[in-house]
């Protein structure tokens, strides 16, 4: 079972629709104005929804796109702003208290969810909302939500090979990767080297492994991790080594090459993941598929239904009735 990941290419295209048909420079809440060209964007959301910030910061790396995975808005966001709010549920109270504490604050606010809490409030107000198709899970609902957002974006940013982001999907679909890497890594505890500015494909990959298969797992970003991370490789721990490979720059590249041979030199157990596409975007997108098959395949291997997420439901029962925190 491909738990949805076959219909990926199809919803990606209809959600950049459903993203691109909301023009919010035409709108106008009350005193926020929608029509200008924001100082940065902020992209708040958390777990499966919050990861579509990751995604955007990457691939627009030469934007000031601000990731926030927390409550109220940070004090510097301004007017001059734009807040993108992700919830795939619509009930996610972090995103929920920032959404709310940035219309507050007159700053203009676009809301990307099925529905939910997030899009009564926010329509309530006057904000613009973009609903997006349901999944089997928030996490399974990546192109939906992350497609979305980049419709919304593409009337204020250029965004690179959409076209090609969404066509290389089927490269993954096809690989035969996930089922290798699953039983690579079956027993041990990924850890996952990756280059600065494609990081937001390995966080996606542990989140999946989490969720997915239930198991833990560590995320490397290099060049940080050459001064940290990679000494645990001199003991040997129940670790895999997975190291992830793009293209970013020379320095980047040269650098993961290094970290391949260094660590090969303490370990045998090392496998290397070559991410395909031209962009970023491209790149991570393809490396979010691929990599999310394998946690599938690995909730396989274990016999595990990769759906429940029991201890999050629980959290989200404990906390549901608290209120949004004042700044």
């Amino acid at each position: 079972m491909l738990y949805g990941y076959e219909d990926w290419p199809k919803l990606s295209l209809e959600s950049f629709k459903l993203g691109k048909e909301l023009n919010p420079r035409s709108l106008r809440v009350g005193s926020i104005k929608y029509d200008f060209e924001p100082t940065s964007v902020v992209i708040t959301g958390m777990g499966g929804s919050g990861i579509v910030g990751d995604i955007v910061r990457d691939s627009l790396w030469s934007y000031n796109i601000i990731v926030h995975k927390d409550f109220n808005i940070p004090k510097w966001v301004d007017s001059r702003s734009l807040v993108i709010a992700v919830s795939y549920s619509g009930e996610t109270l972090e995103t929920i208290c920032g959404a709310l504490d940035a219309l507050k604050r007159g700053i203009p606010v676009v809301g990307v969810t099925t529905g939910g809490r997030l899009a009564s409030e926010l329509e309530g107000r006057g904000a613009p909302v973009v609903k997006v198709p349901k999944a089997i899970a928030p996490r399974f609902g990546l192109p939906n939500l992350l497609y979305a957002v980049l419709g919304v974006l593409s009337h204020y940013l250029s965004i690179p090979e959409i076209d090609e982001s969404i066509k290389i999907q089927e490269d993954a679909l096809k690989s035969e990767l996930p089922g290798r890497l699953a039983s690579f890594v079956r027993g041990h505890v990924p850890m996952i080297f990756v280059p600065l500015g494609l990081q937001a494909v390995a966080y996606r990959f542990k989140n999946d492994l989490n969720e997915n298969a239930k198991t833990p797992a560590v995320v490397a970003v290099v060049p940080e991790a050459d001064h940290n991370d990679i000494v645990a490789v001199m003991l040997k721990h129940p670790v895999k080594y997975i190291i992830i490979r793009g293209r970013t720059d020379d320095v980047h590249d040269y650098l993961m090459r290094t970290v391949e041979e260094v660590v090969r030199s303490y370990s045998s157990d090392v496998e290397v993941i070559e991410l395909k596409g031209s962009s970023r975007l491209s790149q991570e997108v393809y490396g979010s598929m691929l990599l999310g098959l394998v946690s599938i395949k690995l909730a396989e291997l274990y016999g595990i239904d990769p759906v429940r997420t029991d201890p999050i439901n629980t959290l989200k029962e404990k906390i549901k009735g608290i209120s949004c925190p004042s700044n």
